[in-house]
């Protein structure tokens, strides 16, 4: 299934030569072609009516069995009844119902490897949806190939090439890379996948050393998958050096920037400098870290807003990250009293107010400071700290902003007005 089938030439096959030339004695005449396409025209209709009633029996409840009866039903069906046509004899069993007999049962062969495939990878539907198709072009080739002796134009078709920028490029060629380029891309893609899981699944690996690792592992899949193309189509690699190499230097100066944001993507995860779920404070962006990829980090506002971050900006600025030894958070509230208050009283309130609210942590416990005296009043910063930032900072401090207001107002506590 990796390339098309590549028959014989009919002069080193004489079975062969000799089937397709009674075969196209058949065509000569012209009752015996009529009644040969009327045959082929019948069991190709049993087959597609039969598979369709089948599908909607199925539905999609049982996708194993769907998929073989998509594959398989249509060419095993036409090949029953171009069997049971053949057994009345006449001009049923000429030679050229037994050599479209004989084509598909071949094409047969290939949608079961096609079939093969598609259970083994489970490709995506577009994947799906060409590796169907790769099965009838895969199939026309070899067909193509069993006719190219007898056809002028045939043989041009088959045996055509052009070059292009030094590469040469043949009708085989191409062919074959298409087939194998969708079952190598299949392949690929179920790798990369598999791969990831497994990943995922480890217990001893840092969410960041899984991200950056199944990246680098993709890169280098695809890569693989692409040579693997490449050889398909009977393309010289070493004649897109040159190409790949001016193409790899504009590439370079034109992306530099996108280019430099994954590589300091694969450098923080590394690193873990920055992780899921960390508070950081980057440039005039600050809040939590939802999502890290290769090229970007998502950071979630207090605002509720989603900032993207390019990751080159991770590497070359200066990151306050509030989660890195541990996810707690110091606050600071505070109030201006006047000269005369007593200042003993306005503390244990301020201290009562703080460690009323269920998110304030008591160890290590809240604290009053004066940190100012001036003609104005006396100023008294509480220190408390928290452990959840991701859910709000300016909400806790409300909070105890307004016990604060309320217990100073029931014990004559005057604010100074600013």
């Amino acid at each position: 299934m990796s390339a098309a089938p590549k028959p014989p030439p009919l002069d080193r096959d004489p079975e062969l030569a000799e089937v397709v030339s009674d075969a196209m004695d058949v065509v000569s005449n012209p009752t015996d072609l009529l009644i040969t396409l009327l045959a082929l025209t019948l069991a190709a209709a049993v087959g597609v009516l039969v598979t369709r009633a089948l599908k909607q029996r199925i539905g999609h409840q049982r996708p194993v069995l769907l998929t073989v009866v998509e594959y398989l039903c249509t060419p095993v069906l036409t090949l029953l009844t171009l069997g049971v046509l053949s057994l009345f004899g006449g001009s049923f069993g000429n030679p050229l119902i037994g050599l479209a007999a004989t084509l598909l049962l071949l094409f047969l062969v290939i949608r079961f490897f096609g079939m093969a495939v598609e259970l083994l990878f489970r490709p995506t539907l577009p994947l799906k949806i060409m590796l169907r198709a790769v099965t009838v072009v895969a199939w026309l080739a070899l067909v193509v190939g069993v006719f190219v002796d007898r056809s002028q134009p045939l043989a041009k078709l088959y045996g055509a090439s052009f070059k292009f920028g030094g590469i040469n490029v043949s009708s085989q060629g191409l062919v074959a890379g298409l087939i194998g380029g969708v079952v190598i891309a299949i392949v690929a893609l179920w790798g990369d996948k598999t791969v990831t899981k497994l990943l995922r699944r480890s217990r001893t690996l840092q969410p960041n050393y899984i991200l950056a690792l199944s990246r680098i592992f993709s890169v280098a899949i695809w890569i693989a998958a692409t040579l693997a193309i490449f050889a398909a189509s009977d393309i010289n690699i070493t004649a897109l050096a040159a190409f790949g190499g001016a193409l790899g230097i504009g590439l370079g100066l034109g992306l530099q920037k996108l280019a430099a944001s994954y590589i300091s993507g694969l450098i923080v995860l590394f690193e873990q400098s920055v992780r899921v779920g960390d508070n950081i404070v980057s440039n005039s962006v600050s809040g939590r870290v939802t999502r890290m990829t290769v090229r970007y980090t998502m950071i979630r506002t207090r605002d509720g807003v989603e900032a993207i971050v390019p990751n080159d900006l991770l590497t070359n600025n200066v990151i306050v990250n509030q989660s890195w030894s541990d996810r707690n958070l110091r606050l600071v509230c505070g109030v201006l009293v006047k000269g005369d208050t007593d200042l003993e009283l306005a503390r244990t309130l301020f201290v009562e107010a703080m460690n009323a609210q269920p998110r304030v942590l008591q160890e290590p416990a809240p604290h009053m400071y004066i940190t100012g005296v001036n003609d104005k009043g006396i100023q008294l910063d509480g220190h408390f700290w928290i452990s959840d930032p991701e859910n709000g900072q300016n909400n806790v401090a409300s909070d105890i902003y307004d016990a604060v207001l309320g217990a100073f107002r029931k014990n004559g506590v005057q604010l100074v007005a600013q």
